[in-house]
């Protein structure tokens, strides 16, 4: 992907502007979709360090996959960090895993996928596929952290959503570079 996101022609998105928001659905104001984007980046990070594992031969490959996992736990404290700003409390994890069930053990990742199901598909899979899988992931993260800006009202939270969209578009551009020296 030369020249990074910004030079894509090729899909686009289509469809309502809220449809990635539907994940969030069952969440019912701005601390509850804080409490659901935590779990998902604890899903997305657990997958990163289940695929640096898997690649663990490949020593450029998981060095990336490593990166990621550490980026995915920055992101988490990020969200911590908005969750208490507006809540001024500590995340009742039990209250929001009551609530949202499986999604707060770190058993979904961005976009909604099962950590689980994503590990036993690359296990057959190359560097490469993964990195298409990571890119996937990653877009999503990227559209939905943007679409939270827009919709929280609260003006720091809004700054924390487009900074972790900012740096979603970081890890674009590091995986599209890498896949780009594998194809």
């Amino acid at each position: 992907m030369e020249g990074g996101m910004r030079a894509w022609k090729g899909m686009v998105a289509q469809g309502l502007p809220e449809a990635g928001m539907a994940y969030f659905s069952p969440a019912a104001n701005a601390e509850e979709i804080v409490g659901l984007a935590w779990a998902l980046e604890e899903g997305s990070k657990i997958f990163y360090q289940g695929v640096a594992e898997h690649f663990s031969e490949d020593k450029e490959a998981q060095e990336m996959f490593n990166w990621l996992a550490s980026a995915e736990k920055s992101h988490e404290q990020h969200l911590l960090q908005t969750y208490e700003a507006l809540t001024g409390n500590q995340p009742d994890f039990n209250r929001l895993r009551a609530k949202f069930s499986d999604s707060l053990s770190g058993t979904r990742m961005e976009g909604g996928i099962a950590v689980r199901q994503a590990l036993a598909w690359i296990q057959d899979k190359g560097v490469s596929e993964s990195l298409e899988l990571a890119i996937a992931m990653e877009v999503n993260a990227f559209d939905l952290y943007i679409k939270m800006s827009r919709s929280i009202e609260d003006k720091k939270s809004q700054q924390i959503f487009e900074k972790l969209s900012e740096e979603e578009q970081v890890h674009l551009e590091k995986l599209s570079g890498l896949l780009d020296k594998r194809v």
